[in-house]
């Protein structure tokens, strides 16, 4: 055998269908003329291994080759370099073949045996191969707080290999290895994609892109591009799937007294009460004014803890103060709390 086209594609002899496809995609994207402009040796590589990749991964020709060790072209000549083999020079010459086995190593008949070598080519060129959907692809990009729950546009160069317009994907032009994808039917793509973000996305979600996938096999549709979005946290807001939490300050008078605040919120500023005697740590809801969920269209809610502030000024008004203070707590706010383990 000329060529160890198992070897070409670095795969056992005994490797499925689809072991080979995936060799080859390997390969072909590592040796592809785009990848290595300039590179002779990449050029002659790749060549090797598109060679390779049409014997053995079309079943009767691959079976051919397994049997005779070369398959034969389009004009019934043997392809893959076994003319050494079969001692083919021209069109004029007979095929000499080598039979080991009685009886034409199993074949009924000479009639058979040219069936094997030519027929099997014509069958190969009337079947069609079925469409093959191509690979989903994923990134991440990341964005602030604010574009997660406004929304937004993000900009991705996106670089990605897709059907070469100047053969349609066959690889040739003309009978000839096609000049801008250099037979492999694909050509590798830059463009700058520009993906909306909704509203209302969460760290770690997904946005599919349809059609920015890897491109079909044999007509196939491309696959999609998955865009997957890293959110920064916020210093004041914290996002808990719809609903947002802050920690909001009061005095120890607005806690005892009730009183009017103003809250932060997302979509702004909010006045809202707080009730006399209100405990430090006491949480507050403002219904509607969470994150608007992306599905549902609906908005979560914001709730808001309070938190008393002390005052670190100490004066002498201010230690008679807190001394009038005290007296106005009947019990100990500790009691009943647990001393130890």
């Amino acid at each position: 055998m000329a060529k160890d086209y198992y070897k070409v594609l670095g795969i056992d002899r005994k490797a499925t269908a689809a072991e080979i496809k995936k060799a080859y995609r390997k390969l072909a994207r590592k040796y592809h003329p785009d990848v290595n402009p300039g590179n002779p040796d990449a050029e002659a590589r790749f060549k090797e291994i598109q060679e390779a990749y049409r014997v053995l991964s079309d079943e009767e020709k691959r079976k051919q080759y397994d049997t005779y060790g070369f398959v034969p072209d389009e004009e019934g000549m043997p392809a893959g370099g076994a003319a050494g083999r079969t001692g083919w020079s021209g069109p004029q010459q007979d095929v000499r073949v080598e039979f080991h086995d009685a009886g034409f190593g199993g074949f009924g008949d000479m009639s058979e045996i040219f069936e094997q070598f030519f027929g099997g080519a014509a069958r190969a060129r009337r079947r069609r191969p079925r469409p093959q959907r191509g690979q989903d692809h994923e990134l991440q990009v990341e964005i602030s707080f604010e574009e997660a729950v406004r929304g937004t546009t993000v900009s991705i160069p996106l670089q990605r290999q897709v059907v070469c317009s100047a053969c349609g994907g066959s690889g040739n032009v003309g009978g000839k290895v096609c000049p801008a994808c250099h037979g492999a039917g694909v050509v590798i793509s830059t463009e700058r994609l520009k993906v909306r973000i909704p509203e209302g996305v969460r760290d770690g979600g997904k946005v599919r892109v349809a059609g920015k996938g890897a491109p079909g096999v044999n007509g196939g549709t491309p696959g999609d591009l998955y865009v997957r979005v890293k959110v920064r946290p916020h210093p004041f807001f914290k996002r808990e799937g719809d609903t947002i939490r802050t920690t909001v300050p009061i005095t120890f008078t607005e806690a005892y007294l009730g009183a009017e605040i103003e809250v932060g919120t997302i979509h702004g500023p909010v006045r809202t009460k707080v009730p006399p005697g209100t405990q430090s740590g006491k949480t507050f809801r403002l219904r509607g004014k969470g994150v608007r969920n992306p599905k549902t269209r609906a908005y979560g809610d914001h709730l808001y803890t309070v938190q008393i502030v002390v005052p670190t000024v100490i004066s002498p008004a201010g230690r008679d103060v807190a001394r009038r203070v005290a007296d106005l707590y009947t019990e100990d706010p500790r009691a009943g709390l647990p001393r130890g383990l």
